[in-house]
């Protein structure tokens, strides 16, 4: 039966991953790079491996522990559970820049800018969570569920600039599409990490 501890490794790794993806899909954006994105749903898929495997490692393991034990067992079980959820919204990302590659969809400068400044939030967020399990700091998971509702505000905010550039005639609708995609994916990540480092703040 597998100890906890190395469960836990596994989960770090998990998250590891993770980032790694996010980064590497905000970088096939940014350069139109198929390849980078055909990499990134590799991983997806090696993503979704681990999250079975750990998930069905912590059900076995759950039967020779105490309640003490098995808190943490939910926790992080609920935290694999919300990783993988990450790793969607990701293939989702992939699938509209893949469109938006296909169709040679331009963002305004406005609109690039913008997103370039969400993902630059979520991807600090999403390392912070991998810190934090890398390191058994809590003080990273504290730290970004401090401004909580700060993607949904910058979400907000972007999706309203976009409405006045569109009836402005600044930006092109389908590629206006896309771009409110790419908000609401990327706020959905902020959501399962947040998830994440308020489940790590409760392990004891």
């Amino acid at each position: 039966m597998e100890d906890l501890a190395i469960i836990r490794t596994e989960i770090n790794k998990m998250a590891s991953l993770a980032l790694s993806m996010l980064k590497n899909t905000f970088d096939g954006f940014m350069e139109h790079d198929r390849d980078i994105l055909a990499g990134v749903l590799k991983d997806e898929e090696k993503l979704n491996d681990m999250e079975r495997n750990i998930t069905l490692s912590l059900v076995g393991i759950s039967k020779t522990k105490d309640a003490f034990d098995k808190r943490n067992i939910v926790l992080l079980t609920n935290m694999v559970a919300d990783l993988e959820e990450i790793g969607d919204y990701i293939k989702d990302m992939i699938e509209r820049i893949e469109i938006k590659i296909e169709e040679n969809l331009l963002f305004s400068d406005d609109g690039l800018d913008e997103y370039k400044h969400l993902y630059n939030v979520v991807e600090t967020e999403l390392s912070d969570v991998e810190k934090s399990l890398q390191m058994n700091d809590k003080n990273f998971a504290q730290r970004l569920l401090c401004g909580e509702d700060h993607v949904d505000n910058l979400v907000q905010r972007f999706r309203e600039n976009h409405a006045q550039r569109l009836l402005s005639g600044i930006c092109n609708p389908r590629a206006g599409n896309m771009f409110l995609n790419l908000l609401d994916f990327t706020a959905q990540i902020s959501h399962h990490t947040k998830t994440i480092a308020k489940n790590i703040l409760d392990l004891k």
